[in-house]
């Protein structure tokens, strides 16, 4: 785990009944949500589940709740059981978690409502985001807030400072300021620059992967801000074009992916 995560989860304190972990892009709330919900339920069961996976927890203690990756959103019939599992009588603790609260619709919340209510202290409901605004009011007003917090640009180049990278000062540069880039480990993260300065070393995108290339162009973007004082004209002429190819590939009737490596070529 990335040290500013870990620091959170030694200062965050004791975990209150209903709480909402949240934080914005860049904030790797899955990752210390789910170390939460483990050591819980460890806790609860006697158990280690340390190096289990939450799909795999097998307790009656626990219920975990996520969106089906097939589906847009968590349907209300999904909410049953898990509104059953909070109505049950038990001589322990128990955990509702709930990952990607962005995912449940109003009227989701609205049937969770009364049973959060009602629930006792013994009885935690753990709702984790990165879209606060997403969650309803009525929610939020009944729980405890709790934010993960972005670890600072130092911070994340310090840590890298310390792996002894050979990664250009761009590269480590744009980590340092896109911190979710570490989220999939270090060696993938650094194998993914790596690919992307052999991209810039041959002018030539050489993917067939079109977030691989949308991720690239993001990188390209931070570059070009960053060359704006020194080669403004050239560089205000690529960010636009960079960020209209940034625009057209997230777009449903988008460019050919020949197309739009043609014209990032043209920008490197």
């Amino acid at each position: 785990m990335l040290p500013w995560n870990n620091k959170f989860l030694e200062s965050r304190g004791s975990l209150k009944p209903k709480t909402i972990f949240y934080g914005s892009d860049g904030q790797d709330v899955k990752t210390v949500t789910r170390e939460i919900a483990k050591s819980f339920i460890s806790s609860v069961d006697n158990k280690d589940y340390s190096n289990c996976e939450l799909e795999d927890i097998a307790s009656h203690n626990f219920y975990f709740l996520k969106k089906d990756p097939e589906k847009n959103n968590i349907p209300i019939a999904e909410l049953r059981a898990p509104r059953d599992f909070l109505s049950l009588g038990s001589s322990s603790k128990r955990m509702l978690f709930i990952q990607g609260g962005e995912d449940i619709r109003i009227d989701g919340y609205n049937s969770l409502l009364k049973v959060a209510e009602d629930s006792g202290d013994d009885t935690y409901i753990i709702i984790a985001t990165n879209d606060l605004s997403s969650i309803p009011s009525t929610i939020k007003s009944r729980f405890h807030l709790s934010r993960i917090p972005k670890p600072s640009v130092k911070e994340v180049k310090g840590y890298l400072s310390e792996k002894s990278l050979s990664l250009s000062s761009d590269a480590i540069g744009f980590l340092s300021e896109n911190p979710k880039e570490l989220e999939v480990g270090l060696e993938e993260a650094v194998k993914k620059m790596e690919k992307y300065e052999t991209f810039l070393k041959k002018k030539d995108i050489q993917s067939k992967d079109r977030k691989e290339i949308s991720d690239f162009t993001d990188y390209l973007i931070y570059m070009q801000k960053l060359n704006i004082s020194s080669k403004a004209r050239t560089s205000l002429k690529n960010l636009g074009e960079l960020m209209d190819v940034k625009k057209s590939i997230d777009l449903p009737n988008n460019l050919s992916l020949d197309v739009i490596k043609l014209r990032i070529n043209s920008c490197l």
